[in-house]
């Protein structure tokens, strides 16, 4: 089963992107497993509502472990299974929490054995940061595209004062497939769609 990873900076719409995916995909409910850094698993069964007041916060680094759903996707006329697993955040700083810097070295780990990888951006922060602020999601970047299964996903275009922050993206990193959406409202959803299919 090919496994998709999210992954980005802290509060950029990775597991609200998640479970809105796995709404448009038709589920009404997920069974999440959680993988925390010293390998202990557990299991949960939630609706999609209650997974999104349970996980998502404008707190940071509230996921703190890989937290992996497995979906279903019509192609065709089969039907194709693949793992999505959501991420703690990364950032440049050294966390001074023992638990998030694991959290990201597992979310590192990952990503080099990932099938594919979607790394949402925050378009809200595009004015905001400092030029070092964007040492992580171009490392992101540079190693997606190397790799070739890799597609930049710009979010929060439901912000009106966003919209001209995805052409500076595209300039930015000019070699990524990069899809427009709202994680909130799921646009742009179809082309993601699209693009984990030809993927899985």
């Amino acid at each position: 089963m090919k496994e998709c990873v999210i992954v980005g900076y802290p509060n950029s719409g990775k597991t609200l992107f998640a479970l809105n995916f796995a709404s448009f995909l038709g589920s009404k409910s997920v069974d999440i497993t959680a993988r925390s850094y010293d390998g202990l698993l557990t299991c949960r069964h939630l609706s999609i509502a209650d997974a999104k007041n349970e996980l998502c916060s404008m707190a940071l680094h509230k996921t703190r472990l890989l937290q992996s759903m497995v979906l279903k996707m019509p192609i065709g006329k089969a039907t194709v299974m693949f793992k999505l697993t959501d991420t703690c955040g990364i950032s440049e700083q050294i966390h001074s929490d023992q638990t998030i810097r694991c959290a990201m070295a597992q979310t590192l780990g990952l990503v080099r054995c990932a099938d594919f990888i979607l790394h949402i951006i925050d378009l809200s922060r595009m004015g905001k940061r400092e030029v070092q602020d964007n040492q992580i999601d171009q490392e992101i970047y540079q190693y997606g595209i190397a790799r070739q299964n890799y597609i930049m996903l710009a979010n929060k275009t439901d912000l009106p004062m966003v919209k001209e922050n995805v052409a500076r993206l595209s300039a930015e990193f000019p070699y990524a497939q990069v899809i427009p959406i709202s994680a909130l409202y799921s646009n742009g959803f179809k082309e993601v769609k699209a693009y984990v299919a030809r993927n899985i």
